[in-house]
């Protein structure tokens, strides 16, 4: 099948559409809102109010044509133009390309990486294209105790599949380059044995049919360098993670068709659940070390926009591909995760805007850098605005002299101003909307998502709690960009996936500030005027409430009582995809056995012992690539000398990774019980 029609100027028609209409609302709001700052004159604070309104209200106005666009890409034309798609025939083919499915991990729980790669695999398989994939478990996890268990895992799964010779682990021992490290260590090894690589997170899920469609759309547009397939969130069960479950089915597939829509071969690249072009990636996306020291230089951190970029420079193009469906992800349990996951990808952004005038770079990777950063300086920008608009109010009440005004320069244009904050607000709710409409109209996908009025009632309650929440992220993100620019910097480590509820205490520690931040907001409304502090309401709302509204939304049993009652469902719960039931089914079949102790497991069971000493010797010079040489001493004098101190954290991990301390260890405690 060819491709669709599609040529410079109909993409120039679709980008003029959404970026010149986004332009001409911006203009026409900002117009708008100083002629209503400017009735009493301009003062200092006024003016900076009337910029920081202009960007922010341009965010608003870029996001709410992106959601047109991709309403009208849905309801018209279901398919990307400029990318040729499989006829019929050519999809009873067999595969031509080798392609490596890739899952990176650090320090995660073994039973659902594992499970998620069986299911991935089987599904694969039932493609009856499994010779065309191979499966890699790229681990950088420093806790032995994890990579022991991972060791385990991986044995069984292979076991349990026959998958020797076709699912893959590696451990490293460096972790240069987190994530990002982690994937040119396997480029650099194993990476041009395959045509393409499908890189997944730790929590992905892919059909098999999936990923055999894209590497298919892969092979069919030879300058296609990436394509992303967007992850739905699946799988958690506390009302928060519900919450961003149901956004991300109903108004989720209407923002990433809109950002397709005008974007096409220049979109960009989210890191996992995607398939990019291997030779072409090892030898384009290499990653610069920036000049230096973080939180703004070093490694970069949210690599996939770089690579995005750098891919694009060298001629391949890089697509969102709305319509493959199929790809999973989880989201995070409760609120406070969801701000540690974004403390990290805040700074990465950040560093990209010593990136925007790169040489070479397509205008289109600038502006993704540029939205990157944007999407977290909105926080600081609506906060500064917040505060900009109350000094301005104070300004006004204390210092203008109003006896040399009349009363018609007094008058304060409030129909104008609910006008205003009514485009403003239907502007941030249209996408919603949207979501709405088509889930509606659709036949069958409300019926899944509870019925019509279940499916309703869901959005309208979603709307009250985001807009609740949304203070209080905007104070967190506010947070880590001022944070980052004096100089913080951000540990790497394992995000929490599993759902736990959280304690009263913790939920008062972490939003005590926010708390403060509204009392202190409502206060100083309250010295300008009542009808002040009624227009921060739908701000100090959620920050007074921040307490219950974080550690309730963060319960299993609430997330459940929805679910029971027909809210916030998903089709995907409905009726599950078989991919989902499998991974689910292979979580409660195979339970993974904890290792509490890494190196007296090795040391004990001979056949954990077999297995790390044949991983170990698998990797020439890793048993020798410690380097922390006094560690391995004090290893080998607890295990070898008869000690009964524990052994520390950096000992275990010094212990596993030399063979000749492990194999001397164990013969002394096997000589020992035959004496």
């Amino acid at each position: 099948m060819e491709a669709h029609s599609f040529s410079p100027e109909s993409a120039g028609f679709r980008r003029a559409g959404v970026l010149g209409l986004a332009a001409v609302t911006t203009v026409v709001g900002t117009l708008e809102m100083h002629r209503l700052l400017s009735a009493q004159g301009t003062s200092a604070p006024e003016v900076v109010l009337v910029f920081l309104f202009a960007l922010c209200f341009g965010w608003i106005a870029l996001s709410f044509w992106t959601a047109i666009a991709g309403f009208l890409q849905l309801a018209l034309g279901p398919r990307l133009p400029g990318l040729r798609y499989p006829s019929v025939d050519e999809e009873a083919v067999p595969l031509a390309s080798r392609t490596s499915v890739v899952m990176p991990i650090h320090n995660e729980d073994p039973a659902s990486v594992f499970a998620n790669v069986q299911a991935t695999y089987e599904s694969v398989a039932a493609t009856g294209h499994l010779d065309a994939f191979d499966f890699y478990v790229l681990s950088d996890s420093t806790r032995a105790e994890a990579w022991v268990a991972e060791e385990l895992a991986w044995s069984d799964l292979c076991r349990r599949v026959g998958g020797q010779g076709r699912i893959f682990y590696r451990r490293r021992t460096d972790n240069t380059g987190k994530k990002a490290g982690n994937l040119g260590d396997f480029c650099e090894r194993w990476g041009r044995r395959y045509d393409f690589t499908v890189v997944l997170d730790a929590d992905s899920l892919m059909d098999g049919r999936t990923l055999v469609t894209m590497a298919r759309l892969m092979e069919l547009n030879p300058r296609a360098g990436i394509l992303q397939a967007p992850p739905l969130n699946v799988g958690r069960t506390t009302l928060f993670a519900r919450l961003q479950q149901f956004a991300g089915r109903v108004y989720g597939p209407i923002v990433a068709a809109g950002a397709a829509a005008w974007q096409l071969g220049e979109s960009n690249y989210w890191g996992h659940n995607a398939i990019i072009r291997t030779e072409a990636f090892i030898n384009h996306c290499g990653l610069p070390v920036l000049p230096g020291k973080q939180p703004f230089g070093g490694h970069i951190l949210s690599h996939d926009f770089v690579e995005a970029a750098l891919m694009r420079r060298a001629g391949y193009t890089v697509w969102l591909v709305p319509e493959l469906g199929g790809s999973y992800e989880q989201p995070p349990p409760n609120l406070l995760a969801y701000a540690q996951r974004d403390r990290r990808w805040c700074q990465g952004n950040l560093q990209h805007l010593s990136l925007v005038m790169a040489g070479g770079l397509h205008p289109f990777s600038r502006g993704h850098f540029l939205m990157g950063v944007m999407s977290y300086v909105a926080s600081p920008l609506w906060l500064l605005f917040l505060l900009s608009g109350l000094v301005a109010a104070l300004h006004d009440r204390f210092f203008l002299d109003v006896h040399s005004l009349d009363t018609a320069s007094l008058a304060f244009d409030a129909p104008g101003s609910l006008r205003l904050f009514a485009v403003s607000m239907g502007m941030l709710l249209t996408p919603k909307l949207l979501g709405l409409t088509l889930a509606l109209v659709r036949p069958g996908e409300a019926a899944k998502m509870g019925g019509r009025v279940r499916l309703t009632l869901s959005v309208l309650l979603e709307s009250v709690l985001a807009s609740l929440l949304a203070p209080v992220m905007m104070l967190f993100q506010s947070h880590f960009v001022f944070g980052t620019i004096l100089g913080y910097r951000v540990n790497w480590s394992s995000q929490q996936r599993e759902d736990a509820d959280l304690p009263w205490a913790e939920g008062a520690r972490r939003h005590a500030a926010h708390m403060a931040a509204g009392v202190g907001l409502v206060a100083a409304a309250a010295l300008v005027n009542a009808a002040m502090v009624a227009w921060l309401i739908p701000v100090v709302a959620g920050l007074l409430l921040s307490v219950p509204l974080t550690v309730l939304t963060a319960r299993s049993s609430l997330g459940q009582w929805a679910a029971r009652r027909g809210l916030f469902l998903l089709p995907e719960e409905t009726e599950p995809p078989e991919v989902l039931e499998r991974a689910q089914s292979i979580t409660e079949e195979h339970a993974v056995e904890p290792v509490s102790d890494a190196v007296e497991r090795v040391l004990t069971d001979a056949k954990t012992h077999a297995l790390h000493l044949a991983l170990l010797e698998s990797q020439p010079g890793l048993a020798e690539s410690t380097s922390t040489p006094a560690a391995l001493e004090g290893a080998r004098r607890k295990l070898l000398g008869g000690s009964a101190e524990p052994l520390s954290a950096q000992e275990k991990v010094a212990a596993l990774l030399d063979v000749g301390t492990l194999s001397e260890a164990r013969e002394q405690r096997l000589t020992r019980a035959l004496s």
